[in-house]
């Protein structure tokens, strides 16, 4: 186990450094999970930003076909897992009557024991990181922490994901915010126009134009610096 997290945490620090893209590296932690615990599948439930959940890395294309029962019905150790904060886990699928669909579902696939791992990301539960076995109390003490072990890489890899993608999302509002002000100004400089006049005149020509405010302050401005 402990070499399988050193690679892990390997795997996620040159991510943080740019090597490596954020699901590939989901997908490596996934693949090392497995060979430090020992379950035979593991993936991965995330909610996204519309609230509907997927399972969005997997080792073995059984998951999602499994997880899939828990989705459709809307509960399910994943989801819970996500939504509580909780480590939550079925020690036999045949005897557990919790979530009905998702036992239903993993016991048809041949899966006996499942342990769910919520994936904190700035207190808020991002989604889950899951381990199936077809052993029925296959989980003990020592896998049960293992699995935190990992989870908690997956959460800094999408911790820094996050981040980063907000970072990128308001320095590109920001530069698109700065053209249009750039437009604006010409606007006000060449007809004597107040502000609000500027920019009304920039919405109108987008809808007469079909195209979008910014390409069009865009235009301006570089015709502006051509003079």
């Amino acid at each position: 186990m402990d070499e399988a997290l050193i690679r892990a945490i390997e795997k996620v620090t040159a991510f943080v450094h740019g090597d490596g893209d954020v699901e590939g590296t989901l997908h490596e932690i996934a693949e090392l999970s497995i060979e430090a615990i020992g379950a035979d599948m593991a993936g991965l439930t995330i909610r996204g930003e519309n609230g509907r959940a997927t399972t969005a890395v997997y080792t073995d294309a059984m998951v999602p076909e499994i997880d899939q029962a828990q989705y459709d019905n809307d509960r399910g150790p994943c989801l819970d897992a996500a939504r509580t904060l909780q480590t939550l886990e079925v020690p036999d699928t045949q005897r557990d009557d919790r979530w009905p669909e998702f036992a239903a579902a993993a016991a048809t696939h041949g899966v006996r024991s499942t342990l769910s791992i919520p994936i904190v990301v700035a207190d808020d539960g991002l989604g889950a990181l899951n381990f199936y076995d077809h052993t029925p109390r296959f989980f003990d003490d020592a896998k049960r922490a293992a699995a935190r072990m990992f989870a908690g890489q997956r959460a800094v890899t999408s911790r820094y994901w996050s981040a980063a993608h907000k970072a990128a999302t308001l320095a590109a509002a920001l530069q698109t915010r700065a053209v249009i002000d750039q437009a604006k100004g010409v606007i006000m400089a060449r007809t004597g126009r107040s502000a609000d006049e500027a920019f009304e005149l920039l919405r109108v020509q987008s809808q007469h134009s079909n195209r979008k405010v910014h390409d069009i302050a865009a235009d301006i401005v570089a015709t502006q610096e051509r003079l």
